[in-house]
């Protein structure tokens, strides 16, 4: 925002108007904020006006190449520009910060958050099934003793075995807070974790750890001691991009998933099946996806959502696996005919710098990669 002269904001003078209330006006060409204080009420208000022109505006799409660590070559992306940002929650911000009516982060705030996923293990029997839920029963024990004491509900996540049915997705996420505080009249610092209501034992189990008014060595500090008791109990834990559970994995600029059509039902089932059976995936839940961040639609019948003035197309309720080394997710959309769009692209959280790492995720993608184009090329699609 910038700052406008009060000389300017008189020159138009509004009914109402108090001599001797103190106030500023904060301008950004489409937002404008006014701060005043009223002495004999002794009362801030803050009213902020948002231009009409800001609403509908189109966003403007960047195209550029940009170098894919998979793929070993520039591979063309694209990002979608806003000139104007949406309203902020600015009201529930204040209110949740100050202790009122709003009691956790809603969607649409802007915070920091880490993500981390745990990964099954292997099993082949019953006994290795039960050694796993026991270790995750623990963690879930170890969940409840940092909860903050004045949490009213219990830390209940229900536990879904292997059978014939297909691996269960996690319905919604549930959450609970944790007072940072060493001392009661310490500052109020907290956290939230939020995880998946449910653990499958074919499917990966997500955490996030969120935050707004906490100092960033506590948080750090409480993302180590979750690494330190995966690790005693003996679960795999694995730092994931956040953007990898959101409507689109395309949101990281510096990101390169790499898109591959598939416009064979029987194709897309082989392909699917063969991700868990034959290259080590692992089922990673079902994400809403927004195929309209996606070019090569030609050909797919992604519906259309009526209520859409631009004639968008309807999220897609896309599955995802991660592979068990933690490297690299592949993310499928299929049309209402079956067709999908097979998105692959790799953990950078994970990877890092760990070259032996990037080079597991190669040989992986070079290897499903391939199998795609074989398995498309005896169907003749």
């Amino acid at each position: 925002f910038k700052f406008v002269p009060r000389n300017r904001t008189q020159q138009s003078p509004r009914r109402n108007f108090i001599d001797n209330m103190l106030e500023a006006t904060l301008s950004m060409g489409h937002k404008i904020q006014r701060l005043s204080y009223n002495p004999s009420t002794d009362s801030v208000d803050v009213v902020q006006y948002y231009a009409k022109f800001a609403e509908g505006e189109i966003p403007q799409t960047y195209r550029y190449l940009l170098w894919s660590a998979l793929r070993q070559d520039y591979v063309a992306v694209h990002q979608k520009f806003t000139k104007y940002s949406r309203p902020y929650k600015w009201n529930e911000l204040d209110m949740l910060i100050s202790g009122d009516e709003v009691t956790t982060i809603l969607e649409g705030m802007r915070y920091p958050r880490i993500s981390f996923v745990i990964v099954p293990d292997p099993f082949t029997n019953k006994k290795g099934e039960d050694d796993y839920i026991v270790k995750f029963q623990e963690l879930v024990k170890y969940f409840s003793k940092i909860q903050s004491k004045d949490g009213s509900k219990n830390i209940c996540i229900e536990m879904h075995r292997a059978n014939d049915v297909a691996p269960q997705s996690s319905s919604r996420n549930r959450r609970f807070e944790v007072d940072l505080r060493k001392k009661r009249d310490d500052k109020y610092e907290w956290m939230e974790l939020v995880h998946d209501s449910n653990c499958d034992t074919r499917r990966t189990f997500r955490m996030t750890i969120q935050w707004l008014v906490a100092v960033g060595s506590k948080i750090d500090d409480q993302a180590r001691l979750l690494r330190v008791r995966c690790s005693k109990l003996g679960l795999e834990l694995v730092s994931v991009p956040h953007y990898s559970s959101l409507i689109s994995c395309f949101m990281n600029p510096f990101a390169v998933p790499i898109t591959t059509p598939i416009r064979n039902k029987n194709c897309v089932n082989t392909i699917e099946n063969a991700l868990t059976n034959i290259f080590n995936f692992v089922y990673d839940g079902d994400h809403e996806s927004d195929p309209n961040d996606i070019d090569c639609l030609d050909g797919f019948d992604f519906e259309i959502n009526k209520y859409s003035i631009k004639k968008m197309k309807k999220f897609v309720r896309a599955r995802q696996y991660l592979h068990r080394t933690g490297t690299l997710f592949t993310r499928l959309l299929r049309d209402t005919r079956g067709s999908a769009i097979v998105i692959m692209y790799l953990n950078q959280r994970h990877t890092a710098r760990d070259e032996q790492l990037l080079h597991n995720a190669r040989t992986i993608f070079v290897r499903v990669e391939q199998y795609i184009a074989e398995v498309c090329k005896k169907a003749g699609c």
